[in-house]
């Protein structure tokens, strides 16, 4: 059975969200976007979008989707709440905030590793298809020979 590793990564979406002193393992990713997705009404490809209009709601719902899904609810302090979440944002260390910060990132720039390969695998079989796809008007180039 392989061990699960204990060390948050970065590069996986991962990073430590501490919460009443204690440090809690957070991954930000694809059920943190969907309860981010819920929370906001905006998809997760809208995070950018809403980063640059609005960083204060799109950092703290995040973290607050990760906290309520990461965290044992009796750890959370009473009433945990977004507005709690830009709080913890505004006590966080510049380690940990830089910590979150890459772990962000990744998850929303990287993706997940299924959504990638989708991704790629639809493109080239897009640009298959267009390649195959006579031109508008109606010649496509051929080196068989034609009877003139």
């Amino acid at each position: 059975m392989k061990a699960t590793p204990t060390t948050p990564t970065t590069a996986r979406g991962e990073a430590s969200l501490t919460i009443g002193g204690v440090a809690h393992p957070v991954r930000f990713g694809m059920n943190v976007m969907r309860d981010f997705t819920k929370l906001t009404g905006k998809a997760p490809s809208e995070f950018g979008q809403l980063l640059a209009e609005d960083y204060v709601e799109a950092l703290s719902g995040l973290v607050y989707c990760a906290a309520k899904r990461y965290v044992p609810a009796g750890q959370l302090p009473e009433g945990f709440n977004p507005e709690a979440a830009a709080d913890l944002i505004d006590s966080m260390s510049p380690a940990e905030a830089d910590e979150v910060g890459e772990a962000i990132v990744e998850a929303v720039t990287v993706g997940n590793l299924l959504l990638t390969s989708l991704t790629a695998k639809v493109a080239s079989r897009n640009q298959a298809a267009r390649a195959a796809t006579p031109t508008e008007s109606g010649s496509s180039t051929s080196t068989s020979p034609s009877a003139n």
